[in-house]
């Protein structure tokens, strides 16, 4: 396996000596650049596993350069960037650097230990996505699962609910009937959006939920031990993450929970169904979330 890649953007020359010196003997390779339009060119060269900006660069500020990173064709949303700085910085200061895309902010004094086994962490994650990816199970523009990534995820997660007769839900999101297919932004502005979608699901959802794009704004949930009020809440949750980042032009979600026996089957398009055709009805109609009952009477 070739070693990981790290690009280190940062104008003082003994702090990135510094760094360079705990994370060479830790096996990465470092790349320097010494301004953000450096560092960005060099991140367009080197297809980097990780990123090190520091906060206040020569030319622009570190945010700005983690904004601009996170649009290059060679940094993914999996891709770890974190801020440096030789001095303090401030709570606002974090907030604004977490705003703008950065996992961590790294202050002095560095833990050598520390430092390399979280980036060792950060990195490994990044690397297992990137399998995935090749493998054409995560969806190339959000990083999240594709269609085909979902459904292998999912199986695992409904014979587990099936076999300990858990429930499952499923979320199905999507834009309102008359945006889909009309009136839509320009391709860079819906690509935009899209990638805000896919961060605050990330953001919302749990570690355990299996989360896909199947297509053009449309999003898939897949939530076990989830019954209808806390798939209800979920959905709700999310829907709020979207407005709150501006991410929610007219977003709608269908929801359906289901608890089988184990002497019942049930496959992945049980929930899809009813959950497609809750979001249909959310679609058509005025509220933002419907729910389909697993009893059809009461639907």
């Amino acid at each position: 396996m070739t070693s990981p890649t790290v690009l280190l953007i940062e104008d003082q020359e003994w702090t990135a000596r510094s760094i360079e010196s705990i994370l060479k003997p830790a096996n990465f390779a470092v790349f320097k650049a010494y301004t953000g339009r450096q560092g960005l060119e060099k991140a367009r060269e080197v297809t980097p596993d990780l990123v090190l900006v520091d906060l206040h660069l020569p030319d622009m500020g570190g945010e700005e350069v983690l904004q601009l990173l996170a649009n290059l064709p060679t940094i993914n949303p999996t891709t770890p960037l974190a801020i440096i700085s030789s001095g303090r910085v401030s709570q606002s200061e974090r907030v604004s650097a977490a705003s703008a895309g950065a996992w961590d902010v790294f202050t002095p004094p560095l833990d050598s230990k520390e430092l390399t086994l979280r980036i060792n962490t950060w990195v490994r994650a990044k690397r297992e996505a990137d399998k995935l990816r090749e493998g054409g199970l995560v969806d190339q523009l959000t990083g999240i699962y594709n269609f085909n990534g979902l459904v292998q995820r999912a199986k695992e997660i409904v014979a587990e609910s099936t076999r300990y007769e858990r429930p499952l839900a499923c979320i199905v999101l999507g834009e309102v009937l008359e945006l889909n297919g009309a009136g839509k932004p320009d391709p860079e502005s819906y690509r935009e959006t899209e990638l805000k979608v896919a961060s605050a699901l990330r953001d919302v959802c749990r570690t355990s939920d299996v989360v896909g794009r199947v297509r053009d704004m449309e999003f898939i949930i897949v939530a076990p031990s989830t019954d209808d009020s806390g798939a209800s809440v979920l959905a709700h949750r999310v829907l709020d993450a979207l407005k709150e980042n501006g991410a929610d032009p007219g977003i709608r979600a269908g929801v359906f929970s289901v608890q089988r026996s184990a002497r019942e089957p049930l496959d992945l398009s049980d929930l899809l169904g009813p959950a497609s055709a809750a979001l249909r009805r959310a679609q058509a109609g005025g509220n933002r979330i419907h729910t389909q009952s697993s009893d059809p009477g009461q639907n």
